[in-house]
């Protein structure tokens, strides 16, 4: 049956590894590294597992806590592994702010041409009230949009990202790195794609069978396409938790010496940043001066163009849809390289 001590931690690494299970089930980003945080924290108070702690704070992407712990055990072993991590998550978000890039300003150009579609539609129907673009329990297209994008990223790169750091790692203790220094080093990186088409004979023609696929197809213009776009765009705009990760990757590449990889990670978010904004600057241009021009037209055939105004309720949203800039602190460091 073994010791008391024993027993305490074979109970103690269950609810652990089902802490960490169950904060990985969960949509809210938030609460799951919140989780995975708290599973570290059993693993280390409890169960006095170091490796397995820091292996829960790479999964929250908290590399600074990880390597704070590690030295704290004396274990250089895994402080290495938290770099490892942090440089290998950073060089799967250049890839990641490309693909955002394209899928981004291609779904923008459309969703702008699908917009007018349906005003058009409204106006024909005579019905000038708002197309109600939110899902029935209330939640919006963003936040469900948003979740869907971080979940496959975390997928992709084994770790659960969100939320501010700060307010996460003081779970596990205070005292973690705050200055701000850095070293040189050189990084190295690179990228990958593309797919084949086959053919056959031609047989007879038989009438083809609808199935599901065919039932599901999205017809052009239509409201299923537009909502389509709105989760296209939102899940390729960079939240405040993808932000917050990003941001706190940065600063530790930068700290432990990744210099080369921590620029290249920040010149690539601005990249994204401006790519993404002047998409949204562009779309929205064209579509006030579309508005200008069928308000005179309206004037000058006498029409009241207020009475033929439409209004989409997801506008407002994606309108607003951006990427902000990089804190201050670290705006002022790269401006030197």
């Amino acid at each position: 049956h073994g010791t008391k001590e024993s027993r305490i931690r074979a109970v103690a690494e269950s609810i652990a590894e089902e802490v960490c299970f169950k904060g990985e089930m969960k949509g809210d980003m938030q609460k799951k590294r919140e989780s995975i945080a708290g599973a570290a924290r059993i693993y280390l108070d409890y169960c006095g597992d170091v490796a397995s702690a820091v292996d829960m704070l790479i999964k929250a992407e908290m590399w600074s806590e990880g390597r704070r712990v590690s030295r704290l055990h004396s274990r250089e072993d895994l402080v290495k592994m938290c770099v490892d991590a942090a440089v290998s998550y950073g060089q799967k978000c250049l890839g990641d702010f490309e693909d955002r890039i394209s899928e981004f300003t291609k779904a923008n150009e459309r969703y702008g041409e699908v917009l007018e579609i349906r005003k058009d539609a409204k106006r024909e129907e005579g019905d000038t009230g708002a197309f109600d673009i939110h899902q029935d329990d209330g939640g919006s297209v963003f936040s469900m949009a948003s979740n869907a994008s971080n979940t496959s990223l975390q997928s992709n790169m084994s770790a659960g990202s969100v939320g501010s750091v700060t307010s996460v790692s003081s779970v596990i203790s205070a005292g973690a790195v705050s200055t701000f220094s850095i070293t040189s080093d050189v990084d190295v990186n690179k990228h990958k794609s593309k797919f084949n088409k086959l053919g056959g004979k031609k047989k007879k023609k038989r009438p083809k069978k609808k199935g599901p696929a065919a039932k599901r197809r999205i017809q052009p213009g239509s409201e299923e396409e537009l909502k389509s776009l709105v989760m296209t765009l939102t899940s390729n705009c960079i939240d405040e938790a993808y932000y917050d990760i990003i941001a706190e990757t940065i600063e530790f590449l930068a700290q432990v010496g990744r210099v080369s990889l921590a620029s290249q990670l920040f010149d690539s978010y601005n990249q994204m940043r401006v790519a993404i904004n002047d998409s949204q600057q562009n779309r929205l241009s064209k579509a006030k001066a579309k508005k200008e021009d069928a308000k005179k037209k309206a004037l000058k055939e006498g029409h009241d163009h207020d009475n033929t105004f439409v209004k989409i309720d997801c506008e407002d949203e994606v309108d607003a849809l951006c990427c902000k800039m990089m804190p201050d602190a670290l705006e002022q460091v790269f401006s030197f390289f």
